[in-house]
């Protein structure tokens, strides 16, 4: 699981149980009663929708090291993978959708 998935999931836990806690606790009457947070999550959640706002595409560009092995490098963050990377289809690090190169 890469960390943008987790933090995906620590807030929908998160926001999940504020949403709980409001409907059990708080006066929904007019269905507008307030969610409270703290800054910690509402920074991550700004941080996650940032992520996800657009989606970044990028490429498996692959060259041989100065050992002479196969290795290919994601286009958008620069992590390095030693086997060919034809089933992965986002990049572990940044989350790029990946396709390889010509």
């Amino acid at each position: 699981m890469n960390r943008t998935e987790e933090l995906r999931q620590q807030l929908i836990a998160e926001l999940e149980t504020a949403i709980a806690d409001c409907e059990k606790y708080g006066n929904d009457e007019y269905g507008q009663a307030p969610v409270y947070v703290n800054i910690i999550t509402a920074r991550r959640t700004v941080e996650l929708l940032k992520k996800l706002e657009v989606p970044v595409e990028a490429k498996w560009h692959g060259y041989t090291n100065e050992e002479g092995k196969a290795r290919w490098k994601c286009t958008n963050c620069g992590k390095l993978v030693r086997r060919r990377p034809s089933d992965k289809k986002r990049c572990s690090w940044c989350g790029a959708y990946m396709s390889e190169e010509a």
